[in-house]
Formats: C-alpha cells, sequence, structure tokens
C-alpha cells in the first residue's frame, strides 16, 4: 500500500512494506505501532497497574546498571528484532555501546525484552512476540510478568544450546534471577504501589 498523508489511520492487521511502516513515524506521529513480517499492530494504551509495573522494572534494572554497559529503556523506544520485526517493549535491556549512542531511535541489539501482560495483548505477546524475540540472536532472556498476580516468567537462552530456551517461574517470595546480566532482586519489588485487595475498577 502506499502512505497518503490524507489516508485513514491504518488499522491492526494492514500490510506494508518496511519503508511504508516507517514512513507512519510522519503520517501518524502520534501513534505507535509494532510491525511483524509486514503485518502492523497499533499499539494501545494500559491500566495504571501495567504502567506502573513497567516503571518498577525499570527502576530496579537502571539501579544494577550503575557502572559498565548495560542500559535499560521504556517503551518509548523501537526495538528491531530482525529486519522485519519491529516492536516496542514494555521495557529493554541492550549491552551495545551502539544501541547506546546519543540520538538513537532504535535498539539493534537487544539483550532482555520485558512484557507486561494485560488481557488485550497477552496472546499477541505469549505467541507472536515471543516467537520474534526466540528467533533474534541478540535477546538472551524473555520476561514475562503478570499484571493480576505476583507471578514473572523467565524464558532463558540455554548458552550451550543457543537454539533452545528453558522456561522458569517466579511467584510471591522469591527472587527473580536475570542470569544474562547477573542481577537479582525480589519480585515484589516489582508489584510496589499495587495493591492485589483492592477492587478492580470498572
Amino acid at each position: 500500500m502506499s502512505i497518503d498523508p490524507q489516508h485513514v489511520q491504518p488499522s491492526t492487521g494492514e500490510y506494508m512494506t518496511v519503508s511504508e511502516y516507517f514512513q507512519l513515524d510522519y503520517t501518524a506521529p502520534y501513534s505507535k505501532y509494532e510491525y511483524l513480517d509486514g503485518v502492523i499492530r497499533l499499539m494501545s494504551g494500559g491500566s495504571r497497574e501495567h504502567d506502573q509495573i513497567a516503571y518498577n522494572m525499570r527502576m530496579t534494572l537502571d539501579q544494577n546498571f550503575r557502572t559498565g554497559p548495560c542500559f535499560v529503556q521504556g517503551s518509548d523506544l523501537r526495538v528491531q528484532v530482525s529486519p522485519s520485526r519491529y516492536v516496542y517493549p514494555d521495557v529493554t535491556v541492550s549491552c551495545d555501546v551502539a544501541d547506546r549512542r546519543r540520538g538513537n531511535t532504535l535498539i539493534r541489539s537487544p539483550r532482555i525484552v520485558v512484557e507486561v501482560l494485560s488481557p488485550s495483548t497477552e496472546k499477541v505477546d505469549r505467541i507472536d512476540k515471543l516467537k520474534a524475540y526466540q528467533a533474534c540472536p541478540t535477546i538472551q532472556e524473555i520476561v514475562l510478568i503478570s499484571q493480576f498476580a505476583p507471578y514473572v516468567e523467565v524464558y532463558r537462552r540455554d548458552s550451550e544450546k543457543g537454539d533452545e530456551w528453558r522456561h522458569v517461574s517466579y511467584a510471591a517470595g522469591q527472587e527473580v534471577v536475570l542470569e544474562s546480566v547477573d542481577v537479582h532482586f525480589p519480585l515484589e519489588d516489582l508489584y510496589r504501589g499495587i495493591d492485589f485487595d483492592e477492587p478492580l475498577a470498572e
């Protein structure tokens, strides 16, 4: 498809080329789209809990990256996981100095990607994006965080079998371990500011 500035905003499921996808930065500057193998997906807003958990994860990781090459980014920065796949994880860790250069707008060497699961996006996160993340050679760990219960899953690339992944889960009272950056922290750190006993807003 060709992008017309007067064209209505593209919707989830439309097909386009990579170059057309990047034109959306100019034709739809106030919307964020992900791109998986020719298909776009319009990013939706999240809940307060979703935002709080993503923030807590960023702050927890950032405290461990005061020195060294690794750094953490939020969902505003686009991540390339292949030449035909561009996404916006809730949190991304890169340890590549090229990704840290001033003015950079695209992470090309993610090491860890984090998704806070939402009812509207969990299927995509668990199937389409998980598959894309596992195919990216630089990604070593994929973190999926529940926003409705203290529960975290980590998919970890087997260092001895590069194409195989191990799955571990963490619940309340446990420490989350991210082996690829030698970081561990109490799971409760991710849920600061959230009261699971409080009724959900209708």
